[in-house]
């Protein structure tokens, strides 16, 4: 509505875009949440210490676009950052050897490989991201970034450990672990989150994975509800582990 687009009107932004401030005086409650949601709606996310709106990337071509139509087309491609507290249960499943060779696949901004280079030791991490801008925002941190689909992405390494938050709809989480597998060298790991869906709908994708769950042993553990709460999403999701 006008009342919201005028409030993004007035933002101030820094000089490379990635810091937006709302106007000084407090908003009414209604009217900062229709502003947080079209703020959030071209990535923009709530930073209490910078006392603004953080950004991946420049957003205010989008924001001109807003003001000037009043609407913004949305692409959902199922990234939902992986908090912290995710990628520290998956390290204590999986703790990271000295020496490994990992691939984080739909890495979106590199939560988890960012954590993995924490770690420290010689390890080397690459990243497969679809999208063209997360991509090269993670090629700032990571010298080894393909930016494609993964699905159709055919290394001709293999790897001696996977850890991946891969998209959930459609059972995509499905396709995405069993082609990553397939790039474990044997004696490889793989740790994955994915949506509870894949374990108990009856559909025969469903149950063809959870037969190769039980066939070759796959450890699953369920994660707190709301483990995603802070990413954007109430999905209920759980961790696997397998060995090859």
């Amino acid at each position: 509505d006008d009342e919201t687009l005028g409030v993004i009107k007035q933002m101030d932004w820094s000089d490379d875009g990635l810091l937006g401030k709302l106007p000084g005086a407090q908003l009414e409650r209604s009217l900062y949440v229709k502003v947080n949601k079209a703020l959030e709606s071209m990535g923009g996310k709530w930073n209490r210490k910078s006392g603004g709106h953080v950004f991946g990337k420049d957003p205010r071509s989008e924001v001109e676009g807003l003001i000037e139509s009043g609407t913004i087309e949305l692409e959902r491609d199922g990234f939902f950052e992986t908090p912290r507290a995710v990628v520290d249960r998956m390290l204590e499943l999986v703790p990271l050897p000295v020496g490994a060779f990992v691939l984080e696949p739909s890495a979106g901004m590199g939560a988890i490989a960012k954590v993995l280079r924490e770690c420290g030791g010689s390890v080397n991490i690459w990243c497969v991201e679809k999208n063209d801008d997360r991509a090269l925002k993670l090629r700032d941190w990571f010298g080894d970034v393909f930016c494609c689909d993964f699905l159709t992405w055919e290394p001709k390494e293999r790897f001696t450990h996977v850890y991946m938050n891969p998209p959930f709809e459609n059972l995509q989480d499905v396709d995405h672990v069993m082609h990553a597998y397939d790039l474990l060298e044997d004696g490889g790991t793989l740790v994955s989150v994915m949506a509870e869906s894949a374990f108990f709908r009856n559909d025969n994708k469903a149950s063809l994975f959870r037969s190769w769950a039980f066939s070759n042993d796959i450890y699953t553990e369920q994660l707190p509800e709301g483990s995603f709460k802070e990413s954007g999403t109430g999905v209920n999701t759980r961790l696997i582990v397998a060995y090859k």
